[in-house]
């Protein structure tokens, strides 16, 4: 690929502790001009791995995925930055495709890119897996939302599409799914308790109550019944988010009541 032709781009990767996949992450990234690795002070092999690829590791002590997203904003060198995660692999179609469309400055601020994505090794099929996200963006023509989990890039500008995909690994298996799955309703109830919001006994009851009817929509409804047993196991865990953020919310606030 010539790198030569349109302007250059810094892929900006957020980790921590991923010796497992950031080398086949990471492999896909290469034909970018910078790679900027921006970790949690991982404690296992994941910046030796990645000092073979740049020599721009940035560390952050995580607090929550808003305020980490919004710190590595000034890190990368180039206006064009593509946000990357190690659970994600860019094929060289969309390698291509990315040079092309910003060589000929289409006038864009940024571009959605859509997902394919896989749970257990499995292409899911579902409704709800049919998603695009800005993944490529001007560094400073927009920021992050203020959110402790889940928290998306809020483009200041116009945002064109482009046709290839990012292919996305989140659930390699069962133990990584209730993992990731815990570490987010926490990092949910820990926003509530900040935001004083008060969670009562109203609110578990009509969050129990969901529990059977999320999984209807997940599963029934937004059609991941066609990802088979990666789409069942997937609908099930997510039935019980919100149960578990109450569960995790009441947690901190029987904790902070007796510090």
């Amino acid at each position: 690929m010539d790198n030569s032709v349109g302007p250059k781009i810094s892929a900006v990767v957020m980790i921590y502790n991923e010796e497992r996949q950031i080398k086949d992450c990471l492999e896909t990234i290469k034909w970018v001009d910078e790679i900027v690795i921006c970790d949690s002070f991982s404690t296992d092999r994941t910046v030796e791995i990645c000092r073979k690829y740049t020599d721009k590791i940035f560390q952050r002590k995580f607090d929550n995925f808003g305020n980490q997203k919004k710190w590595l904003l000034d890190k990368p060198s180039y206006q064009w930055v593509l946000f990357v995660e190690a659970d994600e692999r860019f094929s060289p179609e969309l390698a291509v495709e990315i040079r092309q469309r910003l060589a000929i400055d289409e006038g864009y601020d940024g571009y959605w890119i859509p997902f394919k994505n896989f749970v257990f090794g499995q292409q899911m099929k579902g409704d709800f897996w049919n998603f695009k996200k800005i993944k490529l963006f001007k560094k400073e023509k927009g920021s992050w939302q203020d959110k402790f989990v889940h928290a998306g890039f809020i483009l200041n500008g116009v945002a064109g599409c482009l046709s290839n995909y990012v292919f996305h690994y989140p659930y390699p298996n069962l133990k990584i799914m209730l993992t990731k799955q815990s570490r987010a309703v926490r990092l949910e109830a820990r926003q509530l308790l900040n935001s004083n919001k008060r969670i009562g006994w109203g609110d578990a009851f009509r969050a129990l109550y969901w529990v059977p009817l999320r999984f209807i929509k997940f599963f029934f409804l937004m059609k991941d019944y066609k990802s088979g047993f990666a789409g069942l196991i997937f609908c099930l865990v997510t039935s019980f988010y919100e149960i578990g953020i109450i569960y995790h919310y009441w947690k901190l606030k029987l904790w902070e009541k007796q510090v």
